[in-house]
């Protein structure tokens, strides 16, 4: 499955995408685009597929669907333990207590109407999320960087694109009455399609 990256600045259209990964990024929310972030929030409450939001992306995806994000008293950097408290689907084949790598000063402080805690960890009550209805998952962990050693970022991502190829996309009518997306200001697929990912 090809996979093609655009920055979030330069998102344009999702519709032909498998399924879509938002990744994470370190610079704060100040130093991002704002209107940019509302042209993404938009597109990605449009598109009827799969979305997977790596930290910064689990944090616009909360956002998107109503939620709400704080900061962290301490950045958290590092490997360190989650608590799967589903282990189906996104987070399948996953022992009780996984390591998984984290980078992040925010956290997730309001889960959106219809999402579902996955896992969380000691200094960390929203570490993977499901809305289902919507078919997106998000993690504050990062999947993305796993070793021999801590491998269960790479089962969270083959996870992910299973899920991707087996889900069917959803009509409006299923869409949980999306609206557009929240101001972001700081303080305030088929068969032949490709996978996307937008970098934050």
């Amino acid at each position: 499955m090809p996979v093609r990256h655009r920055r979030y600045t330069d998102l344009g259209d999702l519709g032909g995408a498998a399924a879509v990964v938002l990744s994470g990024s370190f610079a704060p929310w100040s130093d991002h685009d704002s209107a940019a972030l509302g042209r993404l929030g938009e597109a990605v409450t449009r598109y009827r597929g799969p979305v997977l939001g790596i930290c910064a992306g689990m944090q616009l995806l909360t956002l998107f669907a109503g939620g709400a994000i704080g900061p962290r008293e301490r950045p958290e950097v590092g490997f360190g333990p989650i608590d799967i408290l589903d282990d189906r689907d996104l987070l399948s084949g996953l022992a009780p207590r996984a390591v998984a790598y984290k980078h992040h000063a925010e956290d997730v402080i309001a889960l959106p109407d219809g999402f579902d805690v996955l896992a969380r960890s000691e200094h960390c009550a929203v570490e993977a999320i499901a809305g289902r209805d919507r078919c997106w998952w998000g993690t504050q962990f990062h999947p993305e960087r796993f070793s021999a050693r801590y491998p269960a970022g790479a089962r969270v991502l083959r996870n992910f694109f299973a899920l991707a190829t087996s889900l069917p996309t959803l009509d409006n009518s299923q869409r949980m009455g999306l609206q557009s997306a929240p101001d972001l200001s700081p303080g305030g697929g088929s068969a032949g399609t490709r996978p996307a990912a937008t970098r934050l």
